[in-house]
């Protein structure tokens, strides 16, 4: 029996709604046999396309933040979890650009492995977020790396909703949530699993094929452009331009940019945390 136990979740916000034509345009294409739910989670926006039904979360106006304020990145996907209604979601965002066919068996299998097995808190469905480090005793599936930097991670990904929000602090942006996020899981003892790099090859087969990011650093990131022409996504990218090679800082700078009460905060955490595994 066929069971589909899951919603999708593009995690978003309004300065990237230039990203959605193309990304549901290309998720069309390549994923006609999804039926089921998207949330996406804008701030204040709708959004529709045709023949998906997409929920348009507006999770800022239903919250009441006024649109002259911000809230954090962390307090939208943490709204956005609790409006969905199912125990598990698979994560994407919104530049992460379909390139090929979506292998929904695949998809349908790994998800019924997360209704049938409670204890598997997380399945990364890409090798671009974390690596694997052994077989699992779930075929298809190998462990990963609790010490890697961002073992949470936000590319493509089965989540058990509950894990990922006992994961989130309202205060972080998702550079905050990889990094921290990874040294909570860490501590709390959470075994994420990521598929088999053997089996499911990079560039090869790949259960979800996308574009690793889009839109880099609020920049056009160079391979959209030959995606979007061979299928005719009209987009204008003198407004955000294209990200330059070499430029982007990496996750270890970003998080070290600025010291502010908050960094502290999730700091004090997370050693408290490692203190008491001690």
């Amino acid at each position: 029996m066929k069971i589909n136990n899951y919603s999708i979740l593009i995690n978003t916000c309004d300065k990237f709604e230039d990203c959605w034509y193309p990304f549901f345009k290309l998720f069309v294409t390549y994923w006609p046999d999804y039926k089921g739910k998207i949330y996406l989670n804008t701030e204040y926006k709708d959004y529709t396309y045709p023949g998906l039904n997409i929920i348009s979360l507006k999770v800022c106006t239903k919250h009441n933040v006024p649109i002259d304020k911000h809230a954090t990145w962390s307090q939208c996907l943490k709204w956005a979890l609790e409006a969905i209604d199912t125990d598990i979601v698979l994560y994407m965002q919104e530049d992460y650009f379909l390139n090929d066919n979506v292998k929904n068996e695949w998809i349908e299998y790994f998800n019924s492995l997360m209704v049938t097995n409670p204890d598997i808190p997380c399945i990364q469905l890409t090798h671009a977020g974390i690596p694997s480090v052994e077989k699992s005793s779930y075929d298809k599936l190998f462990t990963s790396d609790p010490e890697f930097f961002s073992y949470v991670s936000c590319q493509a990904s089965f989540w058990r909703k509950d894990i990922m929000m006992s994961l989130i602090r309202e205060h972080e942006t998702a550079w905050n949530f990889e990094w921290w996020g990874s040294k909570r899981a860490k501590y709390l003892g959470f075994q994420f699993l990521v598929v088999d790099h053997h089996f499911f090859k990079p560039y090869e087969y790949s259960i979800i094929s996308y574009i690793f990011t889009g839109v880099i650093g609020g920049k056009w990131y160079m391979p959209v452009v030959n995606l979007f022409k061979k299928h005719e996504v009209l987009v204008d990218f003198t407004k955000r331009g294209f990200f330059i090679e070499n430029t982007k800082p990496t996750l270890k700078k970003r998080i070290k940019t600025k010291i502010s009460i908050w960094k502290i905060l999730s700091f004090t955490e997370v050693w408290i945390m490692k203190l008491k595994k001690i």
